[in-house]
């Protein structure tokens, strides 16, 4: 008697043991459920694209498209246009004249831009969210010495970047291009102020 009482201990030892063992194992294979967020008060508007120049700014927050601003529109405008010209470091003549930026459409990148009123023509720039916009490359590549857009002459090449400092005036750009003519290189150094 004493022997089956030994085999049921054992068999109920046996049968808790896999019970205890059985919930536990059930237990931590259970689906974690986030709790129910909280409301932390941040009611500041962020900028949630990232295309744009101010994107994240402002973050945490509640997330808000429309206080967003793109690379082109920091450009986009009519301005007074004071160029001085340079063959090395010589100085050999300056000009002005009104400029117009504009967004070129359809741009899904809000990077893009016309820059008119240089010798007639229209000149495609991208802007980057660094205030700065490059002259596009239409002709010529990296092999070749003169890279960038037909400028006044049917030889000349025109190359370059526009800026805005993010600390000066927001009324204020500066204008740097190269001019290639027939292997004779211009620099045109320059100043737009908005009108």
């Amino acid at each position: 008697m004493g022997f089956r009482i030994c085999e049921a201990m054992k068999y109920f030892v046996f049968v808790i043991l896999f019970f205890a063992i059985s919930t536990v194992v059930l237990f931590s294979c259970a689906k974690w459920k986030d709790p129910e967020p909280k409301d932390l008060g941040l009611t500041n508007p962020y900028c949630n694209d990232p295309a744009a120049v101010n994107y994240n700014w402002g973050f945490p927050g509640r997330a808000d498209n429309s206080v967003c601003f793109y690379p082109n529109s920091l450009f986009v405008g009519t301005y007074m246009y004071y160029d001085s010209v340079y063959r090395d470091t010589l100085f050999i003549g300056a000009d002005s004249t009104i400029i117009t930026l504009s967004p070129r459409d359809p741009d899904p990148t809000h990077s893009k831009l016309n820059l008119a009123g240089i010798c007639g023509l229209t000149i495609w720039l991208t802007a980057l969210p660094g205030y700065q916009a490059t002259v596009d490359t239409l002709v010529g590549d990296t092999t070749t010495m003169t890279q960038g857009q037909l400028y006044c002459g049917a030889h000349d090449t025109l190359n370059g970047i526009v800026s805005r400092s993010r600390l000066d005036s927001p009324t204020l750009l500066r204008m740097n291009f190269i001019v290639v003519t027939d292997s004779v290189l211009t620099t045109h150094n320059g100043t737009a102020r908005k009108l």
